[in-house]
């Protein structure tokens, strides 16, 4: 695996310095799935949050970018490395919304866990090595969350807060059951004014925000 063009890509832990914006009021932290924050006039929305281990790395990244009231958690899909850190961004009033078989994706994760546990390492060992250190130095804090969702779509769902508009359009079979692409028509460039840009994040929370 990574021995393809993506491969290092792929196994990558995160352990970025710092968030990338890669987007007016977008910013990327990368991992083995790479998190996102939306800026809003209302406060931050966080779109998938990484592993479990991950979460610290994602939430400190953030943080120096902005403080703001996280109101919104999205996610592209209910596998681990997306759903992992949602315990870790949820606050009071935050709202996680997912397509409406994220709970059977995560159950299917569960199904399987031992044994992916046991074929990982030799593809994975970095990151694994590296999770085992973090959740040493923060026993309290290191937590792999199974999150159950606030609200699901079906089909699509729109979501506005502060002076961003969200679309997330359910799509099956991207890479799971519960995959759902979310769009934004316009996105925020600062908390006062807006530009019109066209920015999706796809299903597999890559690079490839456009």
């Amino acid at each position: 695996m990574n021995q393809r063009p993506w491969g290092d890509e792929a196994l990558r832990r995160a352990d970025a310095p710092e968030a990338v914006e890669v987007a007016p009021g977008i910013f990327m932290s990368r991992g083995t799935s790479n998190a996102y924050m939306v800026l809003t006039a209302g406060g931050r929305v966080i779109v998938n949050t990484g592993l479990g281990f991950e979460a610290l790395t994602h939430k400190r990244n953030f943080d120096a970018v902005s403080r703001l009231p996280t109101t919104h958690i999205l996610v592209t899909q209910g596998h681990v490395d997306h759903v992992g850190g949602v315990g870790l961004f949820r606050e009071r009033g935050t709202r996680f919304i997912a397509q409406a078989d994220n709970l059977r994706c995560q159950e299917d994760d569960a199904r399987i866990a031992a044994r992916r546990q046991t074929h990982s390492y030799v593809w994975f060992q970095e990151v694994i090595d590296h999770a085992l250190e973090v959740a040493s130095h923060n026993p309290d804090v290191v937590v792999q969350d199974a999150p159950v969702p606030d609200e699901v779509l079906s089909e699509q769902l729109v979501v506005e807060t502060g002076n961003v508009r969200f679309e997330l359009l359910s799509c099956p079979g991207g890479e799971t059951i519960d995959n759902p692409v979310i769009w934004l028509p316009t996105c925020a460039r600062d908390t006062d004014t807006t530009r019109p840009v066209a920015t999706t994040v796809c299903t597999s929370g890559c690079d490839c925000t456009t």
